[in-house]
């Protein structure tokens, strides 16, 4: 393989560490596969560079440890940190560069473990900046400027756990969304824009938070908006809330604009959803419960 860094690690291994400066390579910068009982990690300090990914890092299903990547600057030809973990630990990714998918994801991260979670400064994806799929407890998301040419962020949580996203920085949704948010368990779903924060959309339907999910009477989904939302397309609204038991707060100094026709500032279909407002929404509010 023409890797900068080919490390692979047999089931009669255990742990399998990385720690790189700059690393390039035609096919990826930094390739790494355990096979073995113990921890993936994997840190650098410098520069990867691949023309597959960045970072491609797998825990098989025979692991117990976790999978960890601490990363500067990343770029792939495809996908700038794509981690699979198939085993049982947690998966953890924190970058403090940029991170770059030239033509997939900026970060992929799927994961059959226990938690996962990705603490990203600035990630671009040509199809999705952050691609976060968990069969595990929770998912967690703190993100600063992340950019795809689809969706933005994308998680969507499949456990029982708590999926909690928090944006700080700028969030920009290509063809699709800003935020896609789905949890399929009954732990709550936590979305918050801080002050600090914004989401743009510019496509048809392309909404600055999709969520999916569902709440219940003792945990309801909340929504916090301290920053910006600006939608630029037809039919796009700020934030829609598609399942039950949805809160959504506008705080003060908070902002939801629409700039196209059919839209609303905060569009909620399910039943038992509530807002509250004490920032600025432009085109309105539209709330009913389904039959």
């Amino acid at each position: 393989a023409n890797d900068g860094i080919n490390a692979r690690n047999s089931s009669k291994g255990t742990d399998l560490t990385i720690n790189a400066a700059t690393t390039t390579g035609a096919d990826d910068g930094i390739y790494a596969d355990n096979n073995g009982s113990g921890a993936l990690s994997i840190t650098t300090t410098g520069t990867t560079t691949g023309g597959d990914s960045g970072i491609f890092a797998q825990n098989n299903d025979t692991g117990t440890g976790d999978l960890t990547i601490n990363a500067a600057t990343t770029t792939g030809g495809y996908d700038g940190i794509r981690a699979r973990n198939l085993g049982k630990g947690a998966l953890s990714i924190t970058t403090t560069g940029t991170t770059r998918g030239t033509s997939g994801y900026g970060i992929f991260a799927p994961s059959k473990g226990t938690s996962l979670t990705i603490n990203a400064a600035t990630t671009k994806g040509a199809a999705i900046g952050i691609f976060a799929k968990n069969y595990g407890t929770d998912l967690t998301i703190n993100a600063a400027t992340t950019t795809g040419g689809r969706h933005g962020i994308y998680a969507k949580n499949e456990s029982t756990g708590a999926l909690s996203i928090t944006t700080t920085g700028k969030t920009t949704g290509g063809t699709g969304h800003g935020i896609y948010a789905y949890n399929a368990g009954s732990g709550g779903t936590s979305i918050t824009v801080a002050s600090t924060g914004s989401i743009e959309t510019s496509a048809d339907k392309g909404y600055g938070i999709f969520n999916k999910s569902s709440g219940t009477a003792a945990k309801l989904n909340e929504i916090t908006v301290a920053g910006s939302i600006t939608t630029a397309g037809e039919g796009a609204h700020g934030i829609y809330n598609l399942g039950d038991f949805n809160k959504t707060i506008l705080a003060a100094g908070g902002s939801i604009l629409t700039t196209k026709s059919n839209t609303a500032g905060i569009f909620q279909a399910g039943d038992n959803n509530t807002a509250y407002i004490s920032g600025e929404v432009n085109s309105g509010l539209h709330l009913r419960n389904s039959v």
